[in-house]
């Protein structure tokens, strides 16, 4: 498992196009490297593309290609369409069937910002998910990260340039201004790719199930509420794989952009209950036997608890919150994590998770994130 970043992330936190934990579930990419899509074998005919961060301002999910004997079924798209491209490139180096259904598993941005590259490459392609997803997905996403492209990340990549602009003035070593000019340039290029982007909404949609048999392949579709209340993720019982999108991040859970606690432990239960061997995260490695998992649900079972017993002792949100975040290397001995990941971890898991834990013991969640 790689080392976390452990810069101070606070400015995205606080961008809403950012939905990601940007540079969090691995080391900063290699200048040369920003964006970059790389496949691995999960299993016979199952194939993972990972991409590396856009420089230092977005992150790609992971993307999963199912082969069958008719053809491809795709779980996400990754984050831009340059990256869905790259998938497409080497899709056919696997196979030379069409994709027939892309399966959208959620609506953070970073998981099907390549949609309209799969339409334009197979024009009969199928964009399946749960009912609910494809609602948030038009009423929730474009309008949430509308801030982003107007004006936050515009905004962070003018404060760049006046960084660049003084790093130069000051006469900065040769290799601090190319890492610079080259984090700016990636950080342009996402921009772009994020502007570039025709929405591409799922054109199928199921309410809690549904099944595809695809020559030899069985392939459950199904709907959760976890992070968003409208996850959708895939299981391939021959197989024995769980393809889980954001419910399950590898190395920290990531709670940012939605969170629904209860429903989220009672998803993880569910998933601890099927006959899997294989998980594939909606970020990080591939994990072989249910550890993870577990841990996870340890995780949310006992700060849940906690967040419990606090409010029944009468202490407002933020006096929890501060409890609990002084807590925070306790709760993070359940996923086995270092006391250097302890500020990614508050941040982009536990601060989030209090405060929707307690949140929803005053009153039901609603749909969006700031509701």
């Amino acid at each position: 498992m790689p080392d976390l970043d452990t810069q101070d992330k606070s400015f995205y936190l606080h961008k809403p196009f950012y939905l990601v934990a940007l540079l969090v579930f691995a080391c900063a990419a290699q200048a040369a490297d920003y964006g970059k899509v790389t496949s691995s074998k999960v299993a016979d005919g199952v194939y993972l593309f990972t991409t590396t961060p856009y420089g230092d301002v977005g992150f790609g999910g992971n993307a999963v290609a199912i082969l069958t004997d008719d053809g491809v079924v795709m779980f996400d798209t990754s984050g831009t369409p340059a990256s869905a491209q790259a998938i497409i490139s080497e899709l056919h180096k696997l196979t030379g069937k069409p994709v027939l259904y892309v399966i959208n598993s959620h609506w953070h941005w970073d998981h099907w910002g390549g949609n309209q590259v799969f339409k334009a490459a197979w024009p009969n392609v199928q964009f399946l998910s749960s009912e609910k997803n494809r609602d948030l997905m038009l009423n929730v996403a474009v309008a949430w990260n509308k801030p982003g492209l107007e004006h936050d990340l515009p905004d962070y990549i003018a404060q760049q340039k006046q960084e660049l602009g003084a790093a130069e003035a000051k006469h900065a070593s040769d290799a601090q201004l190319a890492q610079m000019r080259e984090l700016l340039a990636a950080d342009e290029d996402f921009l772009q790719q994020k502007r570039s982007v025709t929405y591409t909404f799922p054109n199928i949609v199921f309410s809690d199930s549904v099944t595809l048999l695809l020559g030899s392949r069985e392939i459950h579709v199904l709907h959760a509420r976890a992070i968003t209340p409208g996850d959708t993720y895939v299981y391939l019982p021959k197989e024995k794989i769980l393809i889980a999108g954001d419910i399950l991040v590898n190395p920290i859970p990531f709670a940012v952009g939605g969170s629904y606690p209860q429903d989220w432990i009672a998803t993880l239960q569910a998933l601890d209950a099927l006959d899997v061997e294989t998980i594939v995260p909606g970020h990080g490695e591939v994990e072989h036997d249910k550890a993870y998992l577990r841990q996870n649900l340890r995780l949310f079972e006992h700060v849940t608890s906690d967040v419990r017993k606090a409010r029944a002792e009468g202490r407002t949100l933020q006096q929890v919150q501060t409890a609990l975040g002084e807590n925070a290397a306790a709760y993070a001995t359940d996923l086995g994590l270092t006391e250097r990941q302890l500020p990614a971890f508050k941040a982009y898991f536990l601060e989030v998770f209090v405060k929707r834990a307690y949140q929803e013991l005053e009153r039901p969640l609603g749909d969006s994130p700031a509701s």
